[in-house]
């Protein structure tokens, strides 16, 4: 089943005087339970991407839908829902709330969405089980290591059971043994649940432990690869948005 599909999407910012193009016509999808990593240079795309299918931005052009819901029908206030309730958010430095515990860090999705709180406390402390950090319930994120802060993110990303989970270089601030580790625990989590995993990284590693791979290049997708090794045609930003008008009423 298809979760994420991105069509012919294209990103423009000004700078001054200068339109910078971040995102030029590219097209993807990500099918439930699949793990795909996106890859290239900085500066070619792969974080306005990830913003991009995460409902953190709107695109210039072209459309995202989410379960079949194209994310462009939706106001401020539903995207933000969308994001609560259907996307699942890593990133490279954690972004745990301080003056929180990790048991109240890891459950605030479920708050948010108005869960009971004991309900929400409870299903808190079995993913902090299954990642590895029930003996850090009742500490504050700056007494924890680097890769137990990752494992808590990972459980705040995923304790809500989001339909797409999305990971910007979520091992790049931590060293090679705790990379391996969140590595193996993403993809654990990404087979368990059944999320799409869109995964940006520059770590070759990461990448071929992918379904598929990804690679971009100036905003566009140049090459994309099958774990088995074979590649597949990079869409066209012409055929992508030929086939967006072909589809249209």
């Amino acid at each position: 089943m298809v979760v994420l599909e991105a069509r012919d999407l294209r990103k423009r910012y000004r700078r001054g005087d200068t339109e910078v193009t971040a995102l030029d016509g590219l097209s993807l999808t990500s099918e439930a339970g699949t793990f795909t990593a996106v890859v290239g240079p900085s500066g070619c795309g792969k974080s306005t991407l990830l913003h991009l299918c995460g409902a953190m931005d709107r695109p210039s052009a072209g459309e995202v839908r989410l379960d079949g819901r194209s994310l462009a029908d939706l106001d401020d206030d539903a995207l933000t829902r969308l994001r609560r309730d259907r996307i699942g958010f890593v990133f490279q430095f954690f972004n745990l709330l301080p003056t929180l515990t990790v048991a109240e860090n890891i459950a605030l999705p479920l708050l948010l969405g108005g869960r009971e709180p004991s309900a929400a406390m409870a299903r808190a402390a079995a993913w902090a089980e299954r990642v590895g950090v029930s003996h850090r319930l009742d500490h504050a994120p700056p007494q924890l290591s680097g890769g137990e802060a990752q494992r808590t993110a990972i459980a705040r990303a995923v304790v809500h059971e989001p339909a797409l989970l999305i990971a910007d270089e979520p091992t790049g601030n931590l060293d090679s043994g705790n990379g391996a580790r969140i590595l193996d625990l993403l993809r654990e989590v990404n087979r368990r649940s059944g999320a799409a995993l869109l995964l940006a990284t520059h770590d070759a590693t990461v990448a071929a432990a992918a379904d598929r791979t990804v690679e971009m290049h100036d905003g566009r997708i140049v090459r994309v690869e099958s774990r088995s090794g074979a590649r597949e045609p990079a869409p066209a930003p012409e055929l992508a948005a030929a086939d967006a008008k072909g589809s249209a009423p």
